[in-house]
């Protein structure tokens, strides 16, 4: 199928998804072999303001956020400034309270730390202070010995690794980004913290779910997502939750950008640009809890995360609600995708599904 032919299609997807009223406003980009062969939009980004998506829209995305500082992290250890096995102790000797000098680089990549929890009582407005939650994460206490168990870190992925990141680089969270990623790249609708005057400035879409619950939320009893972040559309709506770094949660994308990112992780690259080495790569993609499951391996996760990529060549982050971005090692594409109407009704599985049909990607 042609390229035109894809972008043709791709379109028509989203366009009667909108239509059928399955979702509210979307984007899904994709590479092939480092080229751009689709990259497509529709609907509305706001319903107050009528305002529509566009191409540089950016949608709170929330766990996708985690592939992103993934690839932060293991740049890193592509530069053989860190190892995964290295205690996080020993680049941050506060992180040692409380039984933690044992906790390594791969256990909080992997969700084995044994930190998945947050205070019961934080406020929204202390999620918003990077300093004083990397200061949260030295007091807190594990639920558990390193790699005993995985659970989801929601939240606490960020500030942990976040920290590391920074102590490492010797650069703030923003500039490790910006000269990582979005320099390389030539990204500029991409953001985990976004400044204020950029935020006044740029389309942001507004995220909804009607049928939110509570009970669907802290199933397994741990307050991994505090009651301040309740309902969490509301939350990841403000501006200030926004214009705080939370390297876990509150990214803001495009799917160009998202897609973009992941094509310069697979071998053909993007324009000349290697985010990763593919050594490096295979390792971020091998890296698993011992005796558990590899769903958090390397900080991606790989292709059965979240049942939306199938491919176990796969490897990327879903977050809460629906959006997804991914690479595909064996099939040499990225794919990205961005919506802000959160119901659970499997309309951007079935796109995804479509997709990976027009390029020919058979199902696992």
């Amino acid at each position: 199928m042609s390229c035109r032919d894809i972008q043709e299609k791709v379109q028509s997807l989203l366009d009667e998804t909108v239509t059928s009223g399955r979702d509210m406003g979307m984007q899904l980009a994709v590479y092939r072999k480092g080229e751009l062969i689709a990259n497509a939009w529709a609907g509305v980004a706001d319903t107050d303001t009528k305002e529509p998506v566009t191409e540089h829209t950016m949608f709170p995305s929330f766990s996708v956020t985690k592939g992103i500082a993934a690839t932060l992290l293991h740049s890193l250890a592509d530069k053989g400034a860190l190892d995964y096995e290295q205690r996080i102790a020993e680049i941050w000797p506060g992180f040692a309270k409380h039984g933690k000098e044992d906790i390594r680089i791969r256990h909080a990549l992997t969700h084995t730390s044994g930190l998945p929890q947050m205070p019961e009582n934080i406020t929204a407005s202390a999620l918003n202070d990077w300093d004083d939650m990397c200061g949260v994460m030295e007091d807190m206490k594990p639920l558990w010995a390193a790699g005993e168990r995985l659970e989801y870190h929601a939240l606490t992925y960020g500030w942990i690794l976040g920290r590391v990141i920074e102590l490492v680089s010797k650069k703030s969270f923003a500039e490790f980004f910006r000269q990582e990623i979005l320099a390389p790249l030539g990204l500029i609708h991409m953001y985990i913290g976004i400044p204020e005057k950029v935020q006044a400035n740029s389309s942001i879409a507004k995220v909804y779910e009607p049928g939110f619950d509570r009970k669907n939320m802290n199933t397994t009893g741990i307050i991994s997502i505090p009651e301040c972040c309740m309902p969490m559309c509301d939350w990841i709506n403000r501006g200030d939750t926004l214009q705080a770094c939370m390297p876990a949660v509150n990214g803001m994308f495009n799917a160009l950008s998202l897609a973009r990112h992941y094509a310069a992780l697979l071998p053909d690259g993007v324009d000349g640009v290697r985010l990763l080495s593919e050594e490096t790569v295979k390792k971020a993609t091998e890296i698993a809890p011992i005796n558990l499951s590899p769903d958090g391996a390397g900080g991606f996760g790989l292709g059965y995360y979240a049942g939306l990529y199938e491919q176990k060549t796969a490897f990327g982050a879903a977050g809460y609600g629906g959006s997804v971005a991914f690479a595909d090692v064996e099939h040499r594409y990225s794919l990205a995708l961005t919506k802000n109407l959160f119901r659970q009704d499997g309309a951007e599985v079935e796109i995804i599904r479509a997709v990976q049909k027009m390029l020919d990607v058979p199902r696992a």
